[in-house]
């Protein structure tokens, strides 16, 4: 099984009752293709970063999902289907992200140049 986090976005018209029925839609898709839904993160009205059709804001919903590659693109088949959504966004997460040390920058004294006035 194969990771994903899924991101839509819905009209700000839609009321949580709706986008709970759309929930409820999606987890019976995943859960029927033999995958799981993770962790639902609902994140409430947004202003959206640029015009999208006619809406400036929308509510954000993020998924994170564990499924076969089949029920993922069946997820975003459901969100192109559905006309209050106008946004989505499915990506893979990859098995092993490596962890990138953080380098400490070295604090080095900068010599500056005497002024005018100043002698050492």
């Amino acid at each position: 099984m194969v990771k994903y986090e899924s991101i839509f976005i819905t009209e700000p018209a839609a009321t949580d009752d709706e986008v709970a029925g759309f929930l409820k839609g999606f987890e019976d898709s995943i859960t029927s293709g033999s995958g799981k839904v993770l962790k639902v993160e609902r994140w409430g009205k947004r202003r959206l970063a640029y015009r999208v059709g006619r809406h400036e804001d929308g509510n954000y919903t993020l998924l994170q999902l564990e499924c076969p590659p089949a029920a993922a693109r069946e997820l975003e088949r459901r969100y192109r289907m559905n006309d209050r959504i106008i946004k989505y966004l499915t990506v893979r997460l990859d098995k092993d992200i490596p962890e990138i040390p953080v380098v400490q920058a070295e604090t080095a004294v900068i010599e500056q140049p005497a002024e005018a006035g100043e002698t050492e």
